[in-house]
């Protein structure tokens, strides 16, 4: 608990608890009540509460000019796996780590440095194009460059995480970041008012065949025991199924609150839903025909991922139900997180209905932070399909973007407290 705990919340002290959770620095005691709240000097609130305290301290140099020195870190960049091909239209290219050298990594207030064994790299923050965090990997896209993947050995990387963005915003203090991935993007990127340019009307990709009602007889079986699997493991309530379309395209959008969401939401429905799940998830050579046959393509979500976009596109315009996260990633203290532009923007080009998705109770049952699930009932709500007025990317302003995810993001929270 200790990875989303990783600052005493009352100093502020980094690697603050010993083994009976108690500070080093000012003897704060923590108590896990349960995997969504602890308990600080007897004060129990809602791991966000002390999330956000956690975040609220600033980032402080040392004498010798640097923020904060790494432990033990693998680099590693990517390159071709193979070629992966899903049902009837899905085509994407599936990409593996190749390790380059040990060492640490070392932040300062306008760069990071990695010391190797073999090599030295100095990435300034002005060259940084992306950034994000998978498990306990760091990955940092510079621009015009492929991506590093930086992965802790001896601690946490999500400490690393939240003091590179605060640090990252605090040295272009002049603009406010909108989101740190598949690009870092800035307020000023986004269009004010309605670009001259008209944009394509439509967007069309080239459509392969599908198969005949998109369920082949294996997917039919996996998807079977897939639910009796999913119900026997977990007490789960579902509520609004009638609420997703009997026909016709359109898209899905759940929070994400654990891994196993889009494992529950792909073999819950009759109809298939075609979730994008990222790049590592298809990283086994065993975990490839289950993903297939789960419908799920894969998408690298700390880069502009042209096939996965086309993937999303086809699947629209072959009239079927595609599936997006639409807050990119897994929240770390079970509150909802922002959704993302990139996502908000093909929903606004693409035209078609969103269906609103809450899932409660699947932190409790496998947080980010955890490795173990813990049984815990889980209710799905799915509401009405919200109705989206088609704008080509051009066209689409802040405004139009900020409303309809605002809209989204309001039908969610309403689903996960009703």
């Amino acid at each position: 608990i200790t990875d989303i705990i990783y600052r005493c919340p009352e100093c502020g002290k980094l690697n603050w608890a010993n083994e009976n959770f108690i500070c080093t620095g000012c003897n704060a005691q923590m108590k896990i009540v349960s995997r969504s709240e602890v308990s600080i000097n007897g004060k129990k609130s809602p791991i966000s509460y002390w999330y956000e305290k956690i975040k609220s301290f600033t980032v402080s140099k040392t004498p010798e000019g640097y923020i904060l020195k790494s432990k033990s870190v693998q680099l590693s960049d990517e390159v071709f796996d193979v070629a992966y091909k899903g049902f009837s239209g899905i085509d994407a290219t599936l990409y593996k780590r190749r390790a380059i050298d040990k060492g640490q990594i070392i932040l300062y207030p306008d760069r990071l440095e990695f010391e190797g064994s073999s090599i030295t790299r100095t990435i300034p923050f002005k060259t940084i194009a992306s950034f994000t965090i998978e498990s306990n990997t760091i990955i940092l896209v510079p621009k015009n460059e492929i991506a590093l993947f930086f992965d802790f050995l001896e601690e946490s990387g999500k400490t690393w995480e939240d003091l590179i963005k605060q640090t990252i915003q605090e040295y272009f203090a002049s603009e406010k970041i909108m989101e740190f991935h598949p690009r870092i993007r800035f307020s000023s990127d986004l269009n004010k008012k309605t670009s001259r340019a008209s944009g394509h009307k439509v967007l069309r990709v080239l459509t392969q065949q599908w198969i005949s009602n998109e369920q082949p007889l294996s997917r039919t079986v996996v998807k079977r025991f897939g639910k009796f699997l999913v119900k026997t493991i977990i007490p789960l309530t579902i509520e609004g199924e009638e609420n997703i379309p009997e026909n016709g395209a359109a898209i899905m959008m759940p929070n994400h609150e654990s891994f196993l969401d889009g494992v529950t939401l792909g073999v819950l429905f009759k109809r298939n839903i075609w979730f994008m799940a990222k790049n590592s998830e298809f990283k086994h050579f065993y975990m490839r025909p289950l993903m297939k046959l789960a419908g799920a393509f894969p998408v690298r979500r700390y880069t502009t991922d042209v096939q996965a976009i086309r993937n999303a596109i086809r699947i629209v315009r072959s009239g079927h139900i595609l599936g997006v996260f639409p807050e990119g990633e897994r929240t770390w203290d079970a509150e909802l997180l922002p959704l993302k532009i990139g996502t908000i923007r093909l929903a606004l080009a693409l035209g078609v209905p969103v269906i609103p998705v809450g899932i409660s109770g699947s932190y409790e049952l496998l947080p980010r932070w955890a490795s173990k699930i813990q049984r815990s009932p889980v209710t799905v709500r799915i509401g009405k399909p919200i109705p989206v007025l088609q704008i080509p990317i051009p066209k689409q302003t802040q405004h139009d973007i900020e409303e309809i995810a605002n809209i989204i993001k309001i039908k969610i929270k309403e689903l996960l407290d009703n």
